[in-house]
């Protein structure tokens, strides 16, 4: 038996910063010092003592596994384009009244107690759409989005609008990707919805500011 991170959590090296995110308890953690060096002796599957363990599972960010030790960092591709450029379909106020629903629902949705939920839920929906590969529609969607967006009166925000768009594009039977990224020194946090080829929330100079750590 080994140790794999723990449901909700993704982990980078953010520069010289070891930071994880731990969606189920809505929290960044920087591990440091000898947490740090024992969480990357485990990484390398050499020895711990039993303090040192201790301390590592008392994070709360791994859990036994059935297979050997194997974490690493996830490796995600953050395109260099955005939908700065694209066209913008016209929209009328079905979408309107669709995207101010999802907006409405990705307020609750991304409460602390919801929060793991929600992504639980995409993960499977995920899993069972359709998974259309067409770049060019479901960034015509994620634009009609931002079109329909302006005339919703909720502030912009990224997880808000990441969890709006990523609900519409699975109706529509497109699978995207929502990233979580951190950067250090300050900290800051950042997460966008992004198909293989743009960024579809935010712009893309933005999310390559990010280190990302949690892919969903």
């Amino acid at each position: 038996m080994g140790w794999k991170l723990a449901p909700g959590v993704g982990f980078c090296h953010a520069g010289n910063d070891l930071i994880f995110l731990d969606v189920r308890s809505d929290r960044y953690l920087q591990l440091c010092g000898e947490r740090r060096a024992a969480f990357e002796r485990l990484c390398a599957r050499e020895p711990n003592d039993s303090g040192a363990m201790e301390g590592l599972i008392g994070t709360g960010l791994f859990a036994r596994s059935e297979t050997p030790t194997a974490i690493a960092p996830i490796e995600v591709d953050v395109p260099e384009t955005d939908l700065a450029a694209a066209p913008v379909p016209r929209t009328g106020l079905p979408f309107i009244a669709a995207a101010a629903r999802s907006l409405y629902w990705a307020r609750k949705a991304l409460l602390p107690e919801r929060l793991a939920a929600t992504l639980d839920g995409f993960t499977t929906a995920k899993r069972a759409a359709a998974g259309d590969a067409d770049d060019m529609a479901l960034a015509a969607l994620a634009s009609a989005y931002a079109d329909a967006r302006r005339w919703v009166p909720i502030p912009p925000r990224c997880l808000v609008d990441a969890l709006a768009l990523y609900r519409l594009s699975l109706r529509k039977g497109f699978a995207p990707t929502l990233v979580f990224g951190v950067r250090s020194h300050p900290f800051a946090a950042h997460c966008w919805l992004q198909s293989p080829s743009a960024v579809l929330t935010g712009t893309a100079e933005e999310a390559n500011n990010y280190r990302p750590l949690l892919a969903i």
